[in-house]
């Protein structure tokens, strides 16, 4: 009998755990996502779940009444992604619309279509000339025998369109198509581009001038036409929209200091809807019915529960950031206070992933702009009393912007002055530091 009973109570734990696990699993889910896309996954749910009310977006909802996820809702849904930032047109779009207007012989232009579609993201033409025959004859272009005779000039027409320097191999040959022929300094600009591109990437300026009979001032000149080519000409034509970021966290100013709260005018308010929660419990419907009633409104009770504890939650760890970081809120970017994630952990009692998921991809608006979550979270840098690793950063982009920059300092003599600014690092920290900011060393930033 113990051990029946024993056996019965095991049993028990484990259901209770099978049937907690659904429930904690999509609180987890819910905590990780951001604002934009948790209001598509409530919606997905919500035309899944009859049981499942949106009224939104948010509590200032004008309609005053829950509603199920209708076909209204779906339209939008739609409506916001309309009103997004506009894709730029992609480099086929680009490419037909010269093709239309261009004088080429029908054969031709379908060449040039092909090759088109092999362009990489930069615009240039990566396949080989053999690669590029197999899939001339795929396509039906040509049988094999006469289809270099049209491969080359289908190449040359390809780089004759906008933007100027697609259907190149590299960035050199991109850089070369867009020089115009007719510029004085036109064969200069080619060898400097042929010849001597490593040599200016080390900026080896006077050996380079020598070596061309110029003196430095008028090779300076030809490198700032060369700094006005692109070397990836079909960059900005690759089909992109700017991502969306809507603050998961307000932080404003009041009378006696800043209040943080949660944004809740992005997303729905979600409820229960009455008529099937009452289904549920109707003795008059068919068991079948009631059963059914039942689980949908249980699943969408988790899914209520799950979007009030990623409120709660994210709302104490972005109090206990910001109380932290009351300096940055009083003074501004630059004024970041060392903070840990296990340290914020520890403060409320939560587990590290809980705050990792809570400002996963949240953003935070404060006085000072709209800041990624994560970003107040800094390790400290040179020592105990050291300032946030941002921080530093920025202090070695300002010591190189303040440079001498016909005498640029040295990684060390970059350690040597933050020294005298109070912060002490080492000379490897403010390399590591100099290249994340994507500065050049000292011999490459040097101007003559």
């Amino acid at each position: 009998m113990a051990r029946m009973g024993m056996d019965m109570g095991m049993g028990m734990r484990g259901e209770q755990q099978m049937l907690l696990q659904p429930r904690m699993l999509q609180s987890i889910q819910v905590l990780a996502m951001p604002s934009l896309t948790l209001d598509g996954w409530l919606l997905e749910a919500a035309e899944r779940n009859e049981a499942l009310c949106l009224d939104g977006p948010g509590p200032s909802s004008s309609d005053g009444g829950a509603r199920r996820g209708t076909r209204a809702d779906s339209d939008a849904h739609d409506e916001m992604l309309r009103n997004q930032p506009d894709r730029l047109p992609s480099l086929a779009d680009v490419v037909e619309g010269q093709l239309a207007t261009a004088e080429l012989d029908p054969e031709l232009a379908d060449w040039v279509r092909l090759l088109v579609g092999c362009l990489d993201e930069r615009g240039f033409l990566a396949p080989s000339d053999d690669q590029l025959l197999a899939l001339a004859i795929e396509h039906g272009l040509t049988d094999g025998e006469h289809g270099r005779d049209r491969l080359g000039p289908a190449i040359a027409a390809l780089q004759r369109l906008e933007p100027r320097g697609i259907g190149a191999r590299d960035a050199i040959e991109a850089l070369l198509l867009q020089l115009d022929p007719d510029d004085p300094d036109y064969s200069l600009l080619c060898a400097l581009l042929e010849d001597f591109v490593e040599e200016l990437a080390k900026n080896k300026l006077p050996a380079v001038a020598r070596a061309l009979d110029l003196d430095v001032e008028e090779l300076t000149r030809l490198i700032d036409t060369l700094r006005e080519l692109d070397p990836r000409p079909a960059s900005r034509l690759v089909e992109q929209s700017a991502p969306v970021v809507i603050p998961d966290v307000l932080v404003e100013t009041t009378g006696n200091g800043y209040e943080v709260t949660v944004a809740r005018s992005a997303l729905p308010a979600v409820g229960i809807d009455p008529d099937v929660a009452s289904l549920a419990k109707d003795t008059d419907a068919t068991r079948e019915v009631r059963s059914y009633a039942r689980k949908k409104v249980e699943e969408a009770r988790w899914i209520v529960e799950a979007i009030e504890q990623r409120g709660v939650t994210l709302l104490r760890v972005a109090r206990a950031v910001f109380e932290h970081q009351h300096e940055f809120l009083e003074r501004g970017p630059g004024h970041l206070v060392p903070l840990r994630m296990g340290a914020v952990a520890e403060e409320l009692e939560l587990h590290l992933s809980t705050i990792s998921r809570a400002v996963a991809e949240k953003y935070s608006q404060t006085p000072w702009g709209i800041f990624p979550l994560r970003s107040f979270f800094q390790a400290r840098t040179g020592g105990d009393d050291g300032p946030a690793r941002d921080d530093a950063r920025e202090l070695v982009r300002k010591v190189v912007a303040e440079e001498d920059k016909s005498a640029p300092l040295s990684d060390d003599d970059i350690a040597a002055e933050l020294e005298r600014r109070g912060l002490s690092l080492a000379r490897r920290t403010v390399a590591k530091y100099r290249k994340e900011l994507g500065l050049p060393s000292s011999y490459r930033r040097r101007q003559y």
